[in-house]
């Protein structure tokens, strides 16, 4: 029988109490607290359907921190984000697990090249076409920049 996402956290919070890494225990203890609160917030047991979707939200928080970090001058900060982001990932599904770049990249070159788009002013018709694909795997800030970057191109080009 497999692991539920639950049965993951105990074990790997108890392995890295044991190893010390304190930052890995830290993540794993702040999305614990985090499942518990909607388990109440739920009034209900949660299933691992209801923990992916607690981990989504984390994710996004802390993609929208890195973001703010960065904007502020704050590397050393986003950086500490972008390590419990990995840490937050490894409890995705694999088929939820977030697109690379070049995996976006792809994404929209293929989807331009589908619906027989040109320029920027595609990118009205393109970006749900986009969101539908990427089916929450992808950050829409990022893909928006590929798409508008990818459009821009292609008028430059053709």
């Amino acid at each position: 029988m497999a692991k539920t996402i639950a049965d993951r956290l105990n074990d790997d919070l108890k392995a890295a109490m044991r190893t010390g890494d304190t930052q890995r225990r830290d993540v794993i203890r702040y999305l614990r607290s985090a499942l518990h609160n909607y388990e109440i917030e739920k009034r209900a047991p949660l299933d691992d359907a209801d923990a992916v979707e607690v981990i989504q939200a984390q994710i996004k928080q802390r993609r929208d921190s890195i973001e703010a970090y960065q904007q502020a001058g704050r590397q050393d900060l986003a950086e500490r984000e972008l390590a419990e982001l990995a840490v937050l990932e490894e409890y995705l599904p694999a088929e939820l697990k977030p697109m690379s770049e070049d995996e976006m990249r792809q994404l929209v070159v293929d989807t331009i090249q589908e619906m027989g788009l040109s320029g920027p002013g595609d990118m009205r018709v393109l970006m749900p076409a986009l969101i539908e694909k990427a089916a929450g795997r992808a950050d829409n800030r990022v893909l928006s920049k590929i798409a508008s970057a990818e459009l821009q191109q292609g008028k430059t080009h053709r």
